[in-house]
């Protein structure tokens, strides 16, 4: 981060720096700097996010808290272990890039979701993964960082008791389906878990959700829809190409049911509990390259 600062200095821009001191103090401060109250009632074009997803998930959670009609957009020193919003936006990893990207970029309105009444950016998801996120031991992810995932999956699964959740869906038209899967992700984003694809089509300057629906439940599918991911095969495969069941739709609204106080994984942080319901969230501004088509 002190060298993206530094950049930025030099060329003119003039950045504060505020240090978080624990959970959701990146939240609170972001609220006090939408309003001016960290910069002497100097409302900041921008507030520069450095850390991974989570701390990302809470800056924005703050932003659009903040009581303002226009919050300062959101700027990103991608740091921590997957950085999937960073992949998303195709944010340059060179200092002096990254610098001339925060200092000159043109804004770019994306749009988040909320569950539950809480933000998040990339996706949403129940299920298997979720039990992950809430599960791993965030001293293992200091020290190997994504093998942290890893090894909780694989423990997950080995225990796992498969249980169903119904998902609800309404479309844009209105339309209401209702699905059983074993388990969900509500994708913003393209990318997940790093530079893994689940929702080819989805993109951050739409509206809605693409929701990813793993219908095959049990340990052995649930190793084939990881092998699948990995290799890049999960967007194509579906029952009827020979594969376990997978399906992607559009949705504006969502709604899952499943065992009562599930946890909900949003930016890979646990940010709600079973029943959970989904909804497109104001949109904000973020400093990043023009979105490739």
């Amino acid at each position: 981060m002190g060298r993206v600062v530094d950049a930025l200095r030099q060329g003119g821009i003039d950045v504060a720096v505020v240090e978080t001191t624990g959970p959701r103090d990146a939240e609170r401060l972001a609220g006090l700097a939408a309003s001016g109250a960290l910069t002497d009632g100097r409302v900041p074009d921008a507030v520069v996010a450095s850390g991974g997803d989570g701390t990302i998930n809470e800056v924005v959670n703050g932003l659009l808290a903040a009581p303002t009609r226009s919050p300062p957009a959101l700027g990103l020193i991608p740091l921590g272990t997957a950085n999937v919003l960073a992949a998303e936006l195709d944010l340059p990893s060179g200092v002096a890039e990254l610098a001339r990207t925060l200092a000159g970029a043109v804004p770019r309105t994306i749009h988040a979701g909320r569950a539950n009444g809480r933000l998040f950016t990339m996706m949403a998801g129940v299920g298997l993964d979720a039990h992950v996120v809430e599960g791993v031991d965030p001293g293992v992810k200091r020290r190997i960082g994504k093998g942290a995932y890893v090894l909780e999956s694989l423990a997950q699964i080995a225990r796992w008791p498969s249980p169903r959740y119904r998902v609800i869906t309404t479309d844009a038209a209105g339309h209401i389906r209702e699905h059983e899967a074993a388990s969900c992700i509500v994708a913003k984003g393209h990318f997940y878990g790093g530079r893994f694809v689940c929702a080819p089509d989805a993109r951050l300057d739409e509206g809605g959700f693409h929701v990813c629906l793993f219908e095959a439940g049990g340990r052995l599918a649930a190793l084939g829809y990881g092998a699948a991911l990995v290799t890049g095969r999960l967007a194509r495969w579906t029952e009827a190409k020979g594969g376990l069941g997978y399906r992607v739709m559009p949705a504006v609204r969502v709604r899952i049911e499943g065992p009562v106080g599930d946890p909900v994984q949003g930016d890979g942080d646990t940010i709600a509990r079973l029943p959970v319901d989904m909804e497109t969230a104001a949109p904000f501004r973020v400093l990043a390259p023009p979105l490739r088509p």
